[in-house]
């Protein structure tokens, strides 16, 4: 996802012309989830997917006259048998695409969006659907609300919306899916007004943290870069530790394990997998990582050597329940053997826990 916002950046910085298709809506089960994005620009050239086929044919079509209009709006598709057919898709289900220009005035919002994806942070971008005609009309169609409370942007109802959107900030994060809702207020007029908006949450893609550069972690790393995770690799041998060994990550960092938290941004979109040379090394590193508000920790190792090395931690004061919420060993079962086998296992298991709400 964040190549597209990256493009979009690029792209409203050159004044380039460009419509950005948002799936807000899926009943069934229709190829994407809520949330994926299709960005479409002047010269016809696309980014992204919303599931391909029949339907994303005709919201290229629909982004071209967005493009040329300049205003957007929701189309609502129902997936019959025979769009399935001609689409060549297996799947099926009702879909609810939103199509918004991109403006210039969007720029600074944008890349604020990108500066939280690369470096951290946490925000809900709200975007305008529609409103009634109590709203006077303006340009302010987009924001983005910080947790902090700081903004980028502005909706032209003014701030008597914010506090409510800031106020389902911290559950939307948790839940880590794009939400359409109907914002109301009273008047004194004794009338309603109301404004229907998409929130978006937004935060650092998630990032795995590889603790251990050996032969498992080689095969690991390509394949959680393929499958869009960020990848950082850190062991302390240069040896071991470097781009040659690993060209597809993001970052090699050579520390030794037990000081290396200090240099790392972990947080609720973060993965820690514990691949290190031996059980020092892993309890070293487990006991810093569960200390963490990390989505993810994964050990690998025999479930004796677990065992053994839960009893150690737990003679030092880490409770049980910590214990609990590490994946160990590591991987979804799949009798897997090899580096390679055991890599799929533990991306596949990293995929599953991605895709899963946030507690």
């Amino acid at each position: 996802m964040e190549e597209i916002y990256v493009e979009i950046v690029k792209a409203l910085e050159k004044k380039e012309r460009m419509a950005l298709a948002t799936l807000i809506t899926r009943v069934g089960s229709a190829p994407r989830a809520a949330g994926a994005k299709y960005l479409v620009k002047g010269d016809g050239t696309s980014l992204g997917s919303i599931g391909g086929g029949c339907v994303e044919a005709e919201v290229w079509q629909g982004a071209r006259e967005v493009i040329e209009k300049g205003e957007g709006g929701v189309l609502h598709f129902k997936l019959t048998a025979e769009q399935l057919a001609e689409g060549g898709l297996i799947c099926g289900g009702n879909v609810d695409i939103f199509l918004e220009p991109l403006r210039g005035d969007f720029l600074n919002i944008y890349q604020e969006v990108v500066r939280i994806k690369q470096r951290g942070g946490s925000a809900i971008l709200t975007t305008v659907v529609s409103v009634d005609d109590s709203f006077p009309k303006g340009d302010g169609t987009k924001m983005l609300l910080k947790t902090s409370g700081e903004k980028v942007g502005f909706l032209f109802a003014g701030d008597e919306f914010d506090q409510e959107i800031l106020g389902k900030s911290e559950a939307l994060l948790r839940e880590n899916k794009p939400k359409v809702m109907v914002l109301r207020s009273w008047k004194e007029s004794q009338s309603w007004k109301k404004m229907e908006v998409l929130l978006e949450p937004i935060f650092s893609e998630p990032t795995v943290y590889i603790f251990g550069a050996g032969h498992i972690s080689q095969q690991l790393a390509p394949l959680a870069k393929r499958v869009h995770f960020k990848v950082v690799v850190i062991d302390d041998r240069e040896i071991f530790a470097n781009r040659e060994r690993f060209p597809e990550a993001d970052e090699v960092i050579v520390s030794e394990f037990e000081r290396a938290f200090d240099q790392l941004n972990i947080d609720t979109s973060s993965y820690i997998i514990i691949v290190t040379r031996g059980h020092l090394y892993d309890g070293s590193v487990l006991t810093q990582a569960v200390k963490t508000n990390a989505r993810y920790i994964g050990m690998i190792g025999s479930k004796n050597k677990i065992r053994i090395l839960y009893q150690n931690l737990m003679e030092k004061g880490i409770f049980k329940e910590t214990l609990d919420r590490v994946h160990a060993p590591i991987g979804l079962d799949i009798n897997s053997e090899t580096p390679e086998e055991i890599a799929v296992s533990i991306v596949a298991e990293l995929i599953k826990v991605r895709g899963e709400k946030w507690r």
